[in-house]
């Protein structure tokens, strides 16, 4: 593999990882709040930004794996 594609696969993993952890805090904060406020507009809306950390860490995750099978 190039080591152009090596340095690509590593700042991705680092994304990665910044996004898993962003989505963790994401969650411990919604996880911290009340039932009533899960369950308001506010908290539905938190949900939706938890999901759109994890979708993006998983595809970041899918261009990792996609450049690692260039190998």
């Amino acid at each position: 593999m190039s080591k152009k594609i090596e340095k690509i696969i590593s700042r991705l993993e680092d994304i990665q990882a910044d996004l898993d952890q962003l989505a963790e805090e994401a969650q411990d904060y919604f996880d911290e709040r009340s039932e009533k406020w899960q369950e308001s507009e506010k908290g539905e809306a938190w949900c939706d930004k938890i999901s759109a950390l994890e979708d993006a860490s998983n595809s970041v995750g899918d261009a990792v794996n996609y450049l690692s099978d260039l190998d």
